[in-house]
């Protein structure tokens, strides 16, 4: 993968990728296996890796000095974000990125003062938690609710599909806090920890056996300084958290080694059931969306670098490059015939199953920090000017 950026980035590129190569190596991951987790490892090797990230500064690459970071361009999170996810390291929802914008942009100096070194330097595990089980992707269907009790707040509700619900120190999660108003005006976010009296995590198995959790509030009690922003705001807090999000890069991270794992099984053959000429014709078409999604991606690092990222800009991104994981699944799986269908466990299974297990796997991308039929809707009124269908 070739980025084209100055030299000083490819070099940090390179950087990352040895470092990854290294963390990753066989010996080092050999009995951390987990696959109850998403990503497929166990909590105490992710833990070290995030703290071997966070000594080698690659955690705080957009954080400000003040806080232990290194006040880099965003670029240079979406490349890390790109060689974590090539490298399959559980470094991609770390708490900086699921939470750190958040904190640095509402947070208070206190709150501040006390997450972001911790984050940055790979101390502990957070989740977001927003969609609710009668709520999926439409957001103002929220019910959890928090109203003010003395000098805190009491938190009653449930929290559904949240990822690493299971092993996380904290949660940050959006509920009701105004029944009067509308959805969008009466909403707040807290920070809280999971081991606060009256929350309990469930973990729910998905299709492909890891699971998700379900955060259940039961007067759950929290101090004044649980809230994180303005009251009711939490609306606009959720909305500008989840576009600070999409660069796109760890899903074309994704998408670039399991290409490159397709180009090694369609050279090898063994497996290939598909005519030469229809293998080729449809490998380099993946070949070239991979470029139209680099290229993508690559305008909304320049427009965050700039900060004036378009919201239908990170839209297209993360539709794009969500589907194209799935496209790759999808063609491995038919050049492969009934070889591709072959899970973890059989011998005949090519890259033990992998593909087959990915054909599964690739739906949740696409549901995930908001559907790709919601992130449409932006595309279209936001990206082309089309008006709402009343």
């Amino acid at each position: 993968m070739k980025f084209g950026f100055d030299a000083g980035l490819e070099e940090f590129r390179k950087e990352v990728r040895a470092f990854f190569r290294e963390e990753m190596a066989p010996a080092r991951v050999e009995g951390h296996a987990d696959a109850l987790d998403l990503t497929g490892f166990d909590e105490a090797f992710e833990r070290a890796l995030l703290r071997r990230c966070g000594e080698r500064g690659y955690l705080g690459l957009c954080v400000p000095e003040q806080y232990g970071g290194a006040a880099r361009p965003p670029r240079f999170k979406a490349v890390f974000d790109f060689e974590a996810a090539y490298a399959d390291a559980p470094a991609i929802d770390t708490p900086i990125t699921l939470v750190g914008s958040q904190m640095l942009t509402y947070g208070t100096d206190p709150q501040k003062e006390f997450f972001l070194p911790r984050m940055v330097r790979g101390e502990g595990l957070m989740c977001i938690a927003y969609t609710e089980p009668e709520a999926g992707s439409d957001l103002s269907g929220i019910k959890s609710t928090a109203r003010r009790e003395g000098d805190g707040f009491v938190l009653d509700g449930v929290k559904s599909l949240v990822t690493a619900a299971h092993k996380s120190d904290h949660a940050c999660v959006v509920v009701r806090t105004d029944q009067d108003a509308a959805p969008r005006r009466g909403m707040s976010m807290f920070l809280l920890s999971l081991d606060t009296p009256g929350v309990r995590v469930i973990r729910r198995a998905t299709a492909n056996r890891w699971t998700l959790g379900e955060l259940h509030f039961d007067g759950a009690r929290l101090p004044k300084d649980a809230l994180l922003g303005e009251w009711n705001r939490g609306w606009s807090q959720m909305a500008a958290a989840l576009l600070s999000e999409q660069s796109g890069m760890a899903h074309l991270g994704w998408a670039t080694r399991n290409l490159e794992r397709l180009d090694s099984l369609c050279r090898d053959a063994r497996h290939i059931v598909t005519p030469k000429a229809v293998v080729r014709q449809r490998v380099a078409q993946l070949h070239c969306d991979l470029d139209v999604g680099v290229r993508f991606a690559k305008r909304v690092m320049f427009q965050q670098d700039r900060g004036e990222l378009e919201a239908a800009a990170a839209s297209m991104t993360k539709v794009y490059a969500t589907e194209l994981l799935q496209r790759i699944a999808q063609v491995a799986s038919e050049l492969l015939g009934p070889f591709g269908s072959l899970r973890e466990g059989s011998e005949w299974a090519p890259l033990g199953g992998h593909f087959a297990y990915d054909v599964i796997e690739r739906i949740h991308p696409t549901v995930s920090i908001g559907a790709n039929e919601i992130r449409r809707n932006s595309i279209a009124q936001l990206g082309l000017g089309l008006p709402r269908n009343s």
